[in-house]
């Protein structure tokens, strides 16, 4: 039996972008729990969904029962120009970067603080898990990790404990992790948070690839756009966010209309700032709270 715990974040700040009387071609880039997309669906529109996890599918394939307007794919969105579909531009684009709940509950993978599982954090099927990072990394390759992708001050020292520590033992599951980086006598950044955010959202970004996914998706992702499309972009921490910001400044289109790029195409920013969930959500879903959400339009 599936249970569905995905709550999608921001969809009503994301539906104001879209005219009420147009029914638009959607691609859903990151369908996870399927609740961006069921919002879509449920006013009229179309949607193309693609996501790796097989419990997306499970999900999809029920969501295709009700909405004949409806289609999955089991990619990665850094694949989107591999899609075999007869529509070739879309309308409306949406890449929501943030794990789905379904995932963090999945003890298999191991994304919580809260449920002692193995080491893993892949939730893409690769061949790069927390273990292997933690167990087999170089001090300089554990440094680099937690310094680029955690953003840890005392990332050194955090390296060189690790390797001291896995050195008496495998290290082999969250809670022995959790265990050692609260014994680092490394200061983590924020109180605000559990202490092990840092590390744990590091570890994942590295077994995951996500940073270097998200750039490929962006290199890629105009050429599936129509003009005056939409790309809508939520993204859950500052690394994430930058890259995102980035890319809608280098390709902005100037006051005389021409493009930033030097090239045929460019993108309207619409959000100067990004768009963050309300208190009333964040109350609701305090997973919400640290999103992000950046929309263009796409203009050649």
């Amino acid at each position: 039996m599936i249970i569905n715990q995905h709550i999608p974040i921001m969809s009503n700040e994301i539906l104001s972008f879209i005219d009420k009387e147009k029914k638009l071609s959607i691609l859903d880039c990151t369908f996870g729990g399927g609740g961006h997309s069921m919002k879509f669906l449920e006013t009229g529109h179309s949607v193309t969904a693609i996501d790796m996890d097989d419990y997306s599918q499970s999900i999809a394939n029920k969501i295709k029962q009700d909405f004949p307007n409806f289609s999955f794919y089991k990619i990665n969105f850094k694949d989107i120009d591999t899609l075999q579909i007869k529509l070739k531009k879309f309308s409306f684009i949406i890449l929501d970067l943030g794990y789905s709940s379904n995932q963090l509950e999945d003890n298999e993978i191991g994304l919580s603080f809260k449920i002692n599982s193995n080491l893993n954090m892949n939730y893409l099927g690769g061949n790069i898990t927390a273990y292997k990072i933690i167990n087999k990394y170089s001090k300089d390759d554990l440094e680099r990790v937690f310094h680029t992708y955690g953003e840890i001050n005392q990332s050194t020292k955090l390296a060189k404990y690790i390797i001291e520590q896995r050195s008496i033992r495998e290290i082999k599951t969250n809670f022995e992790l959790i265990e050692i980086l609260k014994n680092s006598g490394v200061n983590f950044r924020s109180k605000k948070i559990h202490f092990a955010t840092q590390a744990f959202q590091a570890l994942r970004i590295e077994a995951n690839k996500e940073l270097e996914n998200l750039l490929t998706f962006l290199k890629k992702v105009h050429n599936l756009m129509e003009n005056k499309a939409f790309l809508a972009v939520i993204s859950f921490h500052s690394l994430e966010d930058r890259i995102v910001k980035n890319y809608f400044k280098s390709n902005k289109i100037k006051k005389n209309n021409s493009f930033q790029n030097s090239k045929n195409w460019g993108f309207e920013n619409l959000t100067k700032k990004p768009i963050t969930p309300s208190n009333s959500e964040i109350n609701k879903n305090k997973r919400s709270r640290s999103a992000k959400l950046r929309v263009g339009r796409f203009i050649n």
